[in-house]
């Protein structure tokens, strides 16, 4: 059984780690990861964490970003390169992630999922509030005691007003009425990814506890 660990990246380490990848999909999407921090975010304080096995390969990538309050994390970038896949990894980074915000008493998690990825985020139990500007799906939930695999039965214990909270207007801002901003061709894709996502996907609840809020107030 292989012994697996974390290890934090700089910048530097990063580009070393990434300049061993040999398939060119997955070294795009590195560069892309590495030029998306540099616009956003200072590797002083924030980097890549990679997971390593006993021989120091690096077997899957993630970037993400605790807030200084440790209300959020906020997930960005995670990958494997090809000649890595299918054995989990990336699945196992995550879960140590959690764990990590945990101990650190975060209180909620944020993701945005393109299209491509649903299938792989929603084997974690996911749900989606709906999409973003860019049309990524959005994930914004409370972060579950006892780690990634209790995410399943969170949802079935809780109502989506429960899942939202008091961010409820924070979720709202980030995906009402950004459907109707997609092409042709993005809404035909937005109506398959509907299909796959079915009960995961919880738009239209959103729309209905808004209504709700609105008519209480008047």
């Amino acid at each position: 059984m292989q012994t697996l660990h974390l290890e934090h990246l700089n910048r530097n380490a990063y580009i070393d780690s990434i300049s061993q990848i040999n398939d060119k999909k997955s070294l795009g999407f590195a560069n892309m990861a590495l030029k998306w921090w540099d616009r956003h975010f200072s590797w002083n304080a924030h980097g890549c964490i990679v997971l390593t096995n006993e021989k120091e390969e690096h077997l899957s990538y993630i970037f993400y970003k605790i807030d200084r309050y440790h209300e959020y994390i906020t997930i960005h970038n995670i990958f494997t390169p090809l000649k890595f896949r299918r054995h989990g990894y990336a699945s196992k980074l995550f879960k140590l992630v959690f764990k990590i915000a945990e101990k650190n008493h975060v209180s909620r998690f944020r993701i945005t999922c393109v299209p491509q990825s649903l299938s792989f985020y929603l084997t974690f139990g996911f749900v989606y509030w709906g999409i973003n500007t860019q049309g990524d799906y959005y994930c914004d939930l409370p972060l579950p005691e006892g780690g990634i695999d209790k995410i399943d039965k969170m949802i079935k214990d809780s109502e989506p007003e429960e899942l939202a909270g008091k961010y409820f207007n924070s979720i709202i801002s980030k995906v009402k009425g950004n459907v109707e901003e997609l092409d042709d061709l993005q809404k035909a894709q937005y109506k398959e990814d509907k299909k796959k996502l079915a009960e995961s996907y919880l738009y239209d609840e959103l729309m209905l506890i808004e209504e709700e809020k609105l008519d209480d107030k008047a």
